[in-house]
Protein backbone atom coordinates (compact mmCIF):
# COMPACT_ATOMS: atom_id res chain seq x y z
CA UNK A 1 0.00 0.00 0.00
CA UNK A 2 2.52 2.10 0.79
CA UNK A 3 6.36 3.01 1.72
CA UNK A 4 8.65 0.25 2.88
CA UNK A 5 6.33 -2.05 0.70
CA UNK A 6 3.90 0.80 0.23
CA UNK A 7 1.16 -0.92 -0.99
CA UNK A 8 -1.14 2.39 -1.73
CA UNK A 9 1.87 4.34 -4.19
CA UNK A 10 2.00 0.87 -5.93
CA UNK A 11 -1.61 1.26 -6.86
CA UNK A 12 -0.27 4.64 -8.75
CA UNK A 13 2.70 2.69 -10.23
CA UNK A 14 0.43 0.10 -11.48
CA UNK A 15 -1.24 2.38 -13.97
CA UNK A 16 1.45 4.10 -15.26
CA UNK A 17 4.22 3.37 -17.61
CA UNK A 18 5.97 6.54 -18.19
CA UNK A 19 9.44 7.98 -18.38
CA UNK A 20 10.71 8.72 -15.23
CA UNK A 21 10.45 12.64 -14.21
CA UNK A 22 13.37 15.04 -12.44
CA UNK A 23 11.93 15.17 -8.84
CA UNK A 24 10.67 18.58 -7.62
CA UNK A 25 10.19 18.05 -4.05
CA UNK A 26 11.80 20.74 -1.22
CA UNK A 27 14.82 19.21 0.01
CA UNK A 28 15.30 18.16 3.99
CA UNK A 29 18.57 19.19 3.79
CA UNK A 30 17.75 22.76 3.47
CA UNK A 31 15.80 22.77 6.38
CA UNK A 32 12.81 23.50 5.03
CA UNK A 33 9.45 21.79 5.97
CA UNK A 34 7.17 20.04 2.76
CA UNK A 35 3.80 21.66 3.54
CA UNK A 36 2.44 18.24 3.68
CA UNK A 37 3.91 17.40 6.83
CA UNK A 38 2.00 18.99 8.84
CA UNK A 39 -1.07 18.44 8.19
CA UNK A 40 -2.57 16.51 11.09
CA UNK A 41 -4.36 17.78 13.94
CA UNK A 42 -3.70 16.24 17.87
CA UNK A 43 -6.65 14.80 19.07
CA UNK A 44 -7.01 14.81 23.21
CA UNK A 45 -8.62 11.20 23.92
CA UNK A 46 -8.21 10.82 27.63
CA UNK A 47 -5.99 12.39 30.63
CA UNK A 48 -2.37 12.01 29.03
CA UNK A 49 -3.76 10.25 25.68
CA UNK A 50 -3.41 11.81 22.84
CA UNK A 51 -4.02 11.10 18.69
CA UNK A 52 -2.33 12.94 16.04
CA UNK A 53 -4.27 12.31 13.04
CA UNK A 54 -3.86 12.86 9.39
CA UNK A 55 -6.49 15.70 7.52
CA UNK A 56 -5.35 14.50 3.90
CA UNK A 57 -8.21 12.89 1.56
CA UNK A 58 -8.73 9.51 1.04
CA UNK A 59 -6.01 8.58 -1.80
CA UNK A 60 -3.72 6.22 -3.21
CA UNK A 61 -0.94 7.54 -1.04
CA UNK A 62 -0.68 8.83 2.47
CA UNK A 63 1.31 9.31 5.92
CA UNK A 64 0.10 7.36 8.77
CA UNK A 65 -1.81 8.19 12.13
CA UNK A 66 0.33 8.10 15.06
CA UNK A 67 -0.27 8.58 18.59
CA UNK A 68 1.64 9.66 22.56
CA UNK A 69 0.90 8.93 26.34
CA UNK A 70 2.40 11.36 28.70
CA UNK A 71 3.50 8.96 31.53
CA UNK A 72 4.76 10.40 34.84
CA UNK A 73 8.76 9.73 33.65
CA UNK A 74 7.89 10.26 30.19
CA UNK A 75 6.51 10.04 26.77
CA UNK A 76 5.02 6.37 24.69
CA UNK A 77 4.55 6.93 20.76
CA UNK A 78 3.06 4.65 19.20
CA UNK A 79 4.06 4.59 15.07
CA UNK A 80 6.54 6.81 13.53
CA UNK A 81 5.47 8.47 10.54
CA UNK A 82 6.81 10.14 7.94
CA UNK A 83 5.82 13.72 9.57
CA UNK A 84 7.52 12.33 12.75
CA UNK A 85 9.58 15.72 13.12
CA UNK A 86 6.52 17.57 13.05
CA UNK A 87 4.33 15.12 15.27
CA UNK A 88 7.70 15.24 17.76
CA UNK A 89 7.45 19.27 17.73
CA UNK A 90 3.54 18.90 18.26
CA UNK A 91 4.61 16.99 20.75
CA UNK A 92 6.59 19.40 22.83
CA UNK A 93 4.06 21.43 22.95
CA UNK A 94 2.29 19.31 24.72
CA UNK A 95 5.32 18.27 27.18
CA UNK A 96 8.83 18.48 28.00
CA UNK A 97 9.56 14.76 28.87
CA UNK A 98 11.23 12.70 27.26
CA UNK A 99 10.96 10.42 24.71
CA UNK A 100 11.09 7.30 26.05
CA UNK A 101 9.52 4.41 24.03
CA UNK A 102 8.51 4.37 20.37
CA UNK A 103 6.34 1.21 19.63
CA UNK A 104 5.77 0.13 16.29
CA UNK A 105 2.72 -1.15 14.93
CA UNK A 106 4.07 -2.82 11.74
CA UNK A 107 6.67 -2.54 9.46
CA UNK A 108 5.46 -0.02 6.85
CA UNK A 109 7.05 3.51 6.32
CA UNK A 110 4.72 5.84 7.42
CA UNK A 111 4.72 3.74 10.65
CA UNK A 112 8.73 2.87 11.42
CA UNK A 113 10.53 5.96 9.00
CA UNK A 114 10.48 8.45 11.82
CA UNK A 115 11.97 6.32 14.06
CA UNK A 116 15.05 8.42 13.49
CA UNK A 117 13.72 11.47 14.29
CA UNK A 118 12.83 9.99 18.05
CA UNK A 119 16.49 7.83 18.25
CA UNK A 120 18.15 11.37 17.73
CA UNK A 121 16.06 13.59 19.96
CA UNK A 122 16.16 10.99 22.74
CA UNK A 123 18.82 8.98 22.80
CA UNK A 124 18.47 5.93 24.90
CA UNK A 125 14.65 5.59 23.55
CA UNK A 126 13.38 1.91 23.34
CA UNK A 127 11.95 1.06 19.87
CA UNK A 128 9.26 -1.52 20.30
CA UNK A 129 7.76 -3.91 17.23
CA UNK A 130 7.08 -7.41 16.27
CA UNK A 131 9.90 -9.96 15.65
CA UNK A 132 8.87 -9.93 12.50
CA UNK A 133 9.46 -6.63 11.87
CA UNK A 134 12.96 -6.99 12.97
CA UNK A 135 13.78 -9.39 10.53
CA UNK A 136 11.73 -7.92 7.42
CA UNK A 137 13.09 -4.15 7.77
CA UNK A 138 16.75 -4.89 6.67
CA UNK A 139 15.76 -7.06 3.68
CA UNK A 140 12.76 -7.40 2.02
CA UNK A 141 11.85 -3.79 3.81
CA UNK A 142 15.04 -2.48 2.01
CA UNK A 143 13.82 -4.06 -1.11
CA UNK A 144 10.63 -2.30 -1.26
CA UNK A 145 12.27 1.14 -0.19
CA UNK A 146 14.37 1.13 -2.77
CA UNK A 147 12.02 -0.02 -5.62
CA UNK A 148 9.59 3.07 -4.28
CA UNK A 149 12.43 5.52 -4.56
CA UNK A 150 13.42 3.97 -7.83
CA UNK A 151 9.87 4.35 -9.14
CA UNK A 152 7.73 6.53 -7.27
CA UNK A 153 8.46 9.71 -9.63
CA UNK A 154 6.81 8.18 -12.19
CA UNK A 155 3.79 8.42 -10.56
CA UNK A 156 4.00 12.04 -9.53
CA UNK A 157 4.56 12.64 -13.06
CA UNK A 158 1.47 10.40 -14.40
CA UNK A 159 -0.73 11.76 -11.25
CA UNK A 160 0.49 15.64 -12.93
CA UNK A 161 -0.16 14.81 -16.17
CA UNK A 162 -3.80 14.04 -15.66
CA UNK A 163 -4.51 17.56 -13.32
CA UNK A 164 -3.02 19.17 -16.94
CA UNK A 165 -5.65 16.48 -18.95
CA UNK A 166 -8.54 17.13 -16.53
CA UNK A 167 -9.05 13.40 -16.95
CA UNK A 168 -9.24 11.57 -13.94
CA UNK A 169 -7.86 7.91 -13.27
CA UNK A 170 -10.40 5.81 -15.75
CA UNK A 171 -9.91 8.72 -18.64
CA UNK A 172 -13.60 10.62 -17.80
CA UNK A 173 -13.38 14.22 -17.01
CA UNK A 174 -11.87 14.95 -13.71
CA UNK A 175 -14.32 15.04 -10.67
CA UNK A 176 -13.45 17.59 -7.53
CA UNK A 177 -13.28 15.30 -5.62
CA UNK A 178 -10.63 12.62 -7.13
CA UNK A 179 -8.99 16.32 -7.84
CA UNK A 180 -8.23 17.04 -4.44
CA UNK A 181 -7.11 13.24 -3.83
CA UNK A 182 -4.39 13.41 -6.81
CA UNK A 183 -3.39 16.29 -5.93
CA UNK A 184 -2.68 15.21 -2.32
CA UNK A 185 -0.97 12.05 -3.48
CA UNK A 186 1.18 13.70 -5.21
CA UNK A 187 2.40 15.62 -2.39
CA UNK A 188 2.64 13.20 0.00
CA UNK A 189 4.64 11.33 -2.35
CA UNK A 190 6.93 13.85 -3.12
CA UNK A 191 7.00 14.17 0.85
CA UNK A 192 8.50 10.60 1.33
CA UNK A 193 11.00 11.14 -2.18
CA UNK A 194 11.89 14.01 0.41
CA UNK A 195 12.37 12.36 4.21
CA UNK A 196 13.37 8.84 2.85
CA UNK A 197 16.47 9.17 1.05
CA UNK A 198 18.22 10.20 4.16
CA UNK A 199 16.40 8.09 6.76
CA UNK A 200 18.10 5.31 8.27
CA UNK A 201 16.27 1.84 8.95
CA UNK A 202 16.17 1.95 12.70
CA UNK A 203 15.30 -1.28 13.80
CA UNK A 204 13.90 -2.58 17.29
CA UNK A 205 14.97 -3.05 20.35
CA UNK A 206 12.85 -5.19 21.86
CA UNK A 207 10.48 -7.11 20.35
CA UNK A 208 7.01 -8.50 21.06
CA UNK A 209 5.91 -12.24 20.02
CA UNK A 210 2.41 -12.55 21.82
CA UNK A 211 2.25 -9.24 24.34
CA UNK A 212 4.05 -6.44 26.52
CA UNK A 213 3.06 -4.71 29.34
CA UNK A 214 4.39 -1.05 30.17
CA UNK A 215 3.48 0.23 33.77
CA UNK A 216 3.97 4.18 34.71
CA UNK A 217 2.48 5.18 37.53
CA UNK A 218 -0.70 3.74 37.40
CA UNK A 219 -1.16 3.67 33.73
CA UNK A 220 -0.83 0.59 32.10
CA UNK A 221 -0.41 0.10 28.17
CA UNK A 222 -0.55 -3.25 26.89
CA UNK A 223 1.50 -4.50 23.31
CA UNK A 224 -0.36 -7.16 21.93
CA UNK A 225 -0.34 -9.27 18.43
CA UNK A 226 -3.42 -10.04 18.30
CA UNK A 227 -3.10 -12.07 14.65
CA UNK A 228 -2.34 -11.68 11.30
CA UNK A 229 -3.65 -9.33 8.95
CA UNK A 230 -2.33 -6.46 7.55
CA UNK A 231 0.85 -8.31 7.76
CA UNK A 232 2.14 -11.04 9.96
CA UNK A 233 3.97 -8.51 12.16
CA UNK A 234 0.86 -6.51 13.61
CA UNK A 235 0.72 -5.01 17.24
CA UNK A 236 -1.95 -3.06 18.50
CA UNK A 237 -1.62 -0.89 21.78
CA UNK A 238 -4.47 -0.51 24.67
CA UNK A 239 -4.82 1.24 27.72
CA UNK A 240 -7.68 -0.55 29.57
CA UNK A 241 -8.02 2.05 32.22
CA UNK A 242 -8.72 4.82 28.96
CA UNK A 243 -10.45 1.82 27.20
CA UNK A 244 -8.10 3.43 24.32
CA UNK A 245 -7.00 1.41 21.56
CA UNK A 246 -4.24 1.96 18.34
CA UNK A 247 -4.94 -0.22 15.95
CA UNK A 248 -2.44 0.46 13.26
CA UNK A 249 -3.14 -0.49 10.19
CA UNK A 250 -5.58 -3.70 11.05
CA UNK A 251 -7.70 -0.35 10.81
CA UNK A 252 -7.96 1.28 8.40
CA UNK A 253 -11.10 3.51 7.21
CA UNK A 254 -12.67 4.42 4.64
CA UNK A 255 -11.26 1.30 2.62
CA UNK A 256 -9.12 -1.37 4.46
CA UNK A 257 -5.55 -1.51 2.56
CA UNK A 258 -4.91 -5.35 1.43
CA UNK A 259 -1.52 -6.58 0.29
CA UNK A 260 -2.26 -8.72 -1.88
CA UNK A 261 2.00 -10.22 -1.16
CA UNK A 262 2.26 -9.19 2.81
CA UNK A 263 -1.30 -9.21 4.00
CA UNK A 264 -3.35 -12.28 5.33
CA UNK A 265 -7.08 -11.97 4.54
CA UNK A 266 -7.75 -15.64 5.98
CA UNK A 267 -6.89 -14.26 9.30
CA UNK A 268 -8.12 -10.97 9.07
CA UNK A 269 -11.50 -11.19 10.56
CA UNK A 270 -10.55 -13.66 13.76
CA UNK A 271 -7.80 -11.20 14.66
CA UNK A 272 -10.21 -8.72 14.67
CA UNK A 273 -12.53 -10.31 16.75
CA UNK A 274 -9.66 -10.98 19.25
CA UNK A 275 -9.17 -6.56 18.81
CA UNK A 276 -12.89 -6.35 19.32
CA UNK A 277 -12.82 -8.47 22.55
CA UNK A 278 -10.44 -5.92 24.62
CA UNK A 279 -13.32 -4.00 24.49
CA UNK A 280 -12.18 -0.32 23.59
CA UNK A 281 -14.57 2.68 23.39
CA UNK A 282 -11.88 4.54 21.26
CA UNK A 283 -10.55 3.17 18.09
CA UNK A 284 -7.76 5.43 16.20
CA UNK A 285 -6.47 3.63 13.22
CA UNK A 286 -3.99 3.37 11.26
CA UNK A 287 -5.55 5.95 8.68
CA UNK A 288 -8.84 7.71 9.33
CA UNK A 289 -10.47 9.62 11.79
CA UNK A 290 -11.16 8.24 15.69
CA UNK A 291 -13.85 5.37 15.47
CA UNK A 292 -16.12 5.31 18.94
CA UNK A 293 -17.27 1.79 19.49
CA UNK A 294 -16.72 -1.24 17.27
CA UNK A 295 -19.31 -0.65 14.49
CA UNK A 296 -16.59 -0.26 11.99
CA UNK A 297 -14.41 -2.93 13.45
CA UNK A 298 -17.64 -5.37 12.63
CA UNK A 299 -17.94 -3.83 9.27
CA UNK A 300 -14.27 -5.29 8.23
CA UNK A 301 -14.86 -8.66 9.67
CA UNK A 302 -17.68 -9.01 7.76
CA UNK A 303 -15.96 -7.89 4.43
CA UNK A 304 -12.81 -10.65 5.52
CA UNK A 305 -15.39 -13.39 6.18
CA UNK A 306 -16.73 -12.95 2.85
CA UNK A 307 -14.10 -12.68 0.91
CA UNK A 308 -12.32 -15.54 2.60
CA UNK A 309 -15.45 -17.72 2.66
CA UNK A 310 -16.05 -17.09 -1.47
CA UNK A 311 -12.06 -18.16 -2.08
CA UNK A 312 -12.10 -21.09 0.14
CA UNK A 313 -15.34 -22.22 -1.98
CA UNK A 314 -13.68 -21.62 -5.21
CA UNK A 315 -10.35 -23.54 -3.74
CA UNK A 316 -12.50 -26.60 -2.21
CA UNK A 317 -13.60 -26.66 -5.87
CA UNK A 318 -10.29 -26.83 -7.38
CA UNK A 319 -10.51 -23.30 -8.86
CA UNK A 320 -6.73 -21.26 -9.97
CA UNK A 321 -6.64 -18.31 -8.37
CA UNK A 322 -8.00 -16.53 -11.73
CA UNK A 323 -10.70 -18.71 -12.10
CA UNK A 324 -11.70 -17.44 -8.48
CA UNK A 325 -11.19 -13.57 -8.73
CA UNK A 326 -14.50 -13.33 -11.05
CA UNK A 327 -16.29 -15.18 -8.87
CA UNK A 328 -16.02 -13.46 -5.56
CA UNK A 329 -18.81 -11.01 -5.18
CA UNK A 330 -17.97 -7.94 -3.05
CA UNK A 331 -20.88 -5.30 -4.49
CA UNK A 332 -22.48 -5.29 -1.57
CA UNK A 333 -19.14 -4.66 0.53
CA UNK A 334 -17.98 -2.15 -2.18
CA UNK A 335 -21.50 -0.12 -1.87
CA UNK A 336 -21.83 -0.02 1.78
CA UNK A 337 -18.07 1.64 1.93
CA UNK A 338 -17.41 3.49 -1.22
CA UNK A 339 -20.87 4.56 -2.09
CA UNK A 340 -20.58 6.92 -4.97
CA UNK A 341 -17.53 7.99 -4.32
CA UNK A 342 -15.45 7.60 -7.48
CA UNK A 343 -12.48 7.95 -5.37
CA UNK A 344 -13.59 5.35 -2.61
CA UNK A 345 -14.86 3.19 -5.60
CA UNK A 346 -11.26 2.89 -7.24
CA UNK A 347 -9.48 2.66 -3.10
CA UNK A 348 -11.83 -0.25 -2.96
CA UNK A 349 -11.14 -2.47 -6.67
CA UNK A 350 -7.63 -1.42 -6.00
CA UNK A 351 -6.71 -2.31 -2.75
CA UNK A 352 -9.76 -4.79 -1.54
CA UNK A 353 -11.44 -6.48 -4.56
CA UNK A 354 -7.56 -7.62 -6.28
CA UNK A 355 -5.25 -8.15 -3.66
CA UNK A 356 -8.05 -9.50 -1.14
CA UNK A 357 -8.83 -12.56 -2.77
CA UNK A 358 -5.30 -13.05 -3.82
CA UNK A 359 -4.16 -13.13 -0.28
CA UNK A 360 -7.40 -15.12 0.57
CA UNK A 361 -6.54 -17.76 -1.74
CA UNK A 362 -2.51 -18.03 -0.86
CA UNK A 363 -3.84 -18.18 3.03
CA UNK A 364 -6.30 -21.23 1.48
CA UNK A 365 -3.87 -23.06 -0.60
CA UNK A 366 -0.77 -21.52 -0.42
CA UNK A 367 1.59 -24.59 -3.06
CA UNK A 368 -1.66 -22.88 -5.52
CA UNK A 369 -1.31 -19.39 -5.13
CA UNK A 370 3.10 -19.50 -4.75
CA UNK A 371 3.04 -21.30 -8.32
CA UNK A 372 0.26 -19.22 -10.04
Amino acid sequence: MRRTGSLLLRGVLVLVAVTRPAFSGTSRSTGATHPVAANFRVERLADGVYAVLRNDPPGMMCDGNSGFVVNDDGVVVIDAPESSAEVLAAIRKVTKKPIRTVINTHWHDDHIIGNQVYRDASPGVEFIAHAAVRDYLPVDGLKAREGMLREAPQGVEYLKSLLVSGKGLDGSTITPEERESMESDIRLVEHYLDVVPGAEIVLPTAVVQDRMTLRSGTREIRILHPGRGHTRGDLVVYLPRERVLFAGDLVVWPIPLVGGDQSHVGDWSATLERVRSLGARTIVPGHGPVEKGDGYLAQLVRLFDSVTGQTRAAVAEGKSLEETRPRVNLIEHRTRMAGDSKVRRALFDMYVQGPAVTSAYRDAAPDSARSR
